[in-house]
């Protein structure tokens, strides 16, 4: 199951060309806890509701676009209704596998364990440059460059180095 919540927005950087406003998803995927972070301009949600609308009668409102959409009032507005609609477009099975193809997720095989990774690796290597992608987040229990490997015989020189030159100099 999906759980997916748009957390913010924020004006993106662009180099040549007009700036614009980006909203923030971050997608929980509460079988493997797995969590993805999005971010999509209004008129990417914008075509995948008209593709949506194209193949499905039954589906959510859309919010409307607006002339003034960089008010914060309009944006916050704007965010908390697209999040609904993320949502409520997640929970119908006709249109689940749409809206997972345009965050970028793919949905894991069981029968097939590293066909997701081969995948998303082909797809980077298609995607173009000014295309906003998802990273994936990396945690770590504890930090693996101050807490060495407990089971290791050999002593971590490049922490203690470091840490060395930090604190006894």
């Amino acid at each position: 199951m999906y759980e997916a919540f748009i957390n913010g927005y924020r004006l993106a950087d662009v180099l040549h060309g007009k700036p614009y406003y980006v909203y923030c998803i971050e997608v929980l995927e509460s079988k493997t806890n797995t969590r993805y972070f999005i971010e999509k301009r209004y008129s990417e949600f914008s075509a995948l509701h008209r593709t949506l609308k194209k193949y499905n009668s039954d589906i959510a409102p859309f919010p409307p676009k607006r002339v003034r959409n960089s008010q914060p009032k309009l944006l916050e507005q704007r965010r908390a209704a697209l999040e609904l609609y993320i949502q409520k477009m997640l929970r119908l099975m006709a249109t689940k596998q749409q809206v997972l193809n345009f965050l970028g997720i793919e949905i894991q095989e069981t029968d097939v364990p590293y066909k997701r990774i081969h995948k998303t690796v082909n797809s980077l290597r298609h995607s173009h440059s000014n295309t906003l992608r998802h990273h994936p987040v990396l945690t770590f229990h504890s930090d693996p460059y101050i807490q060495a490997d407990p089971t290791s015989s050999l002593p971590d020189v490049v922490t203690n180095g470091v840490l060395l030159g930090i604190y006894k100099s």
